[in-house]
């Protein structure tokens, strides 16, 4: 890490770190806070209770120190993984802006503050998907290629959730599973469902998109 001054009427101060550190603050922050948070969480007194991620590794970078080994050896896994994914991405379609952005985070040596604090704040939102996408893969590799079901056909399904996404805009999550014989299965369910855990549903197919089966109108019959 090092700095340096540019300016003449007041001076900016910037300061540069290597990717090897970025990659790895971002995995202790993740570490540290036991998951992913964008903004410092407050409680009803107005005090901060937990410190947003990028502030947690921005902290650890300045004190020096606290980021181990391990943190680093895993920050190099998951920007290698990020960046092999973006690739068979691109070959097979154009990147929406995040993923250009992030594809550019993955590529950059060296992060300088303040202009790189966009691509340092992606950089910290990745370790909890690369987290997610392990789980999903473990929990998906002995998933079969096909669909289930007519679309508008009513069906109960036992299947397990592999992944949660909350969706904001919708107020409802977004799960990934797959089915007891296999199949990929994707729906939309207001409440939160243990990632593993099988669980009995009734819902309406609407939509068969490669090999995976998207059903609506979701309940939880157990």
């Amino acid at each position: 890490m090092y700095s340096f001054k540019v300016g003449k009427m007041k001076d900016v101060q910037k300061v540069a770190h290597t990717a090897y550190d970025i990659w790895a603050a971002a995995v202790y922050a993740q570490r540290i806070n036991k998951g992913y948070y964008k903004e410092d969480e407050f409680n009803a007194d107005g005090e901060c209770i937990r410190e947003a991620n990028r502030t947690v590794a921005k902290n650890a970078l300045a004190l020096g120190g606290k980021i181990s080994v391990e943190d680093r050896c895993k920050g190099a896994e998951i920007r290698k993984f990020i960046s092999s994914r973006l690739m068979v991405t691109a070959i097979t379609r154009t990147l929406t802006d995040f993923q250009q952005n992030l594809s550019r985070a993955v590529e950059l040596e060296e992060f300088v503050v303040p202009q790189d604090r966009m691509l340092i704040g992606i950089v910290n939102s990745q370790i909890a998907q690369y987290e997610r996408a392990i789980r999903e893969e473990a929990l998906t590799k002995d998933s079969v290629y096909g669909v289930f079901g007519k679309i508008k056909e009513r069906l109960d399904v036992e299947l397990k959730p592999v992944s949660r996404f909350w969706l904001t805009d919708w107020g409802t999550f977004r799960y990934n599973s797959i089915t007891e014989d296999g199949y990929k299965t994707s729906f939309y369910y207001r409440d939160k469902l243990e990632i593993g855990d099988a669980v009995k549903v009734r819902g309406t197919v609407t939509k068969h998109t490669n090999d995976t089966t998207t059903i609506n109108r979701v309940k939880v019959l157990k």
